[in-house]
């Protein structure tokens, strides 16, 4: 194994060693003839003897570079070993200089991320997977150490070379870090697919938006019992994310591998599941991982428990109470006091204490006609002025989210019926969910690009007739309203 300091191939100078596993180490390295840093990851010298091993670590070399895609990390150089050469394997590959998600997630006090800064991360994931799959490329081995972070990107890594089925992950403290994002289908012997992969992609999510497993178990036995059962909804464990998600992930966790969504669908329905969070009506609490109380779970060390009101707060209510007590009382006395008196005493005839005639001398004086007083005209009651009805709020990105989904309809339809090819129809998708990615990171620059180009896209495609009349109304309708609905979001 090379030590820090030393310099591979004559060009990479290792300057620090940043991860390992079982078949390998990672290290963050300069490129002396480029100027910049790289990560090389180096076969472990125990392992580079292995054909089997070495096979794998040489075809990881020949899938990274096969795949040229934003969210997949990218190879640069590769290092052969083996008989007859001096050092182990080693490949040079982009440097991720934000730690990996299960970095995030443990750094994390409740092992959850916010929607806001979670849901990002899984859809570049899925747009990665996306571009895996469509090479005929399955992961095999996914989970939050294998998604890496950088420059505000999430990069897929390890792309299952070094995985290794059920009955050799049966070490004491990789079990379940492993076993747990397996299909249930994978634990029972199947060949792996992209649908498993989608599958691990609903794990991390899940445990990214809970910080616990949808199946926790203990070991190899408990994990294989467990894939069978019904996953709770992730509301159910987090009351403050509604119901956004559940749907959702709940497909990607089916049990039966046919009813989960392709990964770019999973991950155009995890950008709408998070713009209908953030449009959750305002009486919902915002969700905060850092504060956030996860309904107990056993053997769950992240447990928390419901917090007793502080006694500040009691007394709070109290004195609240006592002062609408008062404020009753007051008035059921004013107007006690205020009913009580009735109409205004008539004088007597006589003055009090002058007996009952009046004296012969004096004349009597004539009676006093009492003039009957108007009652008190009421002051004229102002007519309320009509308030205008309330104007529905306008949310630019769920406008262009909806024309987003609108769009993918029209692509799986014309594909469907025969009016796109299965290449075009993954060349269009392909660029929705960069659209997608935008609206999720509130760029609205970059949307509006996309939108264009994927009009554009269909333009070319009309403009060759490589698509009937009806196929080319629908696309064409559908992207005047994406295009619509990008020029429309705010900068």
């Amino acid at each position: 194994m090379p030590s820090i300091g030393e310099r591979l191939a004559g060009r990479y100078r290792l300057d620090a060693r940043i991860g390992s596993g079982g078949f390998a180490a990672v290290f963050r390295a300069r490129d002396l003839r480029l100027d910049r840093d790289v990560a090389v990851k180096v076969l472990l010298a125990h392992h580079a003897t292995d054909p089997v091993i070495a096979a794998r670590f040489d075809r990881e070399a020949r899938v990274l570079a096969a795949v040229s895609h934003p969210n997949v990390v990218a190879v640069h150089d590769v290092g052969h070993g083996g008989p007859g050469t001096s050092g182990e394997p080693f490949l040079v590959m982009d440097l991720s200089d934000g730690g990996s998600l299960a970095d995030l997630l443990a750094a994390s006090e409740t092992g959850a991320l916010p929607p806001d800064r979670l849901v990002p991360i899984l859809v570049d994931v899925a747009a990665g997977l996306d571009a895996l799959h469509a090479r005929g490329i399955v992961h095999r081995d996914l989970k939050p150490s294998n998604v890496l972070l950088s420059d505000g990107r999430a990069r897929i890594a390890d792309l299952g070379i070094a995985a290794a089925g059920p009955s050799e992950l049966t070490a004491i403290g990789t079990t379940v870090g492993t076993l747990a994002y397996l299909a249930p289908e994978q634990l029972a012997g199947a060949p792996a697919s992209p649908a498993g992969d989608v599958h691990a992609l609903g794990v991390i999510a899940f445990l990214g938006l809970t910080g616990r497993l949808p199946r926790p178990a203990g070991s190899v036995t408990e994990i294989v019992a467990a894939s069978v059962r019904v996953v709770e909804p992730v509301s159910a464990l987090v009351p403050g994310l509604g119901s956004a998600f559940d749907r959702t992930i709940a497909r990607a966790l089916a049990g039966e591998p046919s009813q989960r969504p392709a990964a770019i669908e999973l991950g155009a329905a995890l950008a709408a599941g998070l713009e209908r969070w953030r449009a959750r009506p305002a009486w919902v609490a915002p969700y905060d991982a850092t504060t956030l109380t996860v309904l107990p779970f056993r053997g769950h060390p992240r447990a928390a428990t419901n917090v007793a009101p502080t006694p500040r707060r009691d007394r709070r209510m109290v004195a609240a109470v006592g002062i609408l007590v008062v404020a009753v009382l007051l008035g059921l006395g004013a107007f006690l006091v205020l009913g009580s008196g009735g109409p205004s005493a008539t004088a007597s005839p006589s003055s009090p204490g002058s007996g009952s005639g009046s004296s012969p001398s004096t004349p009597a004086s004539p009676p006093q006609t009492a003039t009957p007083t108007a009652p008190p005209t009421a002051a004229p009651t102002p007519s309320p002025t009509p308030s205008p009805p309330p104007t529905a709020a306008v949310d630019p990105y769920g406008n262009a989210r909806e024309a987003s989904e609108g769009m993918r309809v029209a692509i799986a339809t014309d594909e469907r019926h025969g009016g796109l090819n299965v290449r075009e129809a993954k060349d269009l998708e392909s660029r929705l969910t960069q659209f997608d990615r935008a609206l999720v990171h509130r760029d609205p620059m970059t949307a509006r690009d996309e939108a264009k180009t994927l009009a554009g896209q269909i333009a070319e495609l009309v403009d060759k007739r490589a698509v009937d009349a009806q196929t080319a109304a629908r696309l064409q309708a559908a992207a005047d309203r994406l295009v619509a609905a990008a020029s429309a979001l705010p900068d």
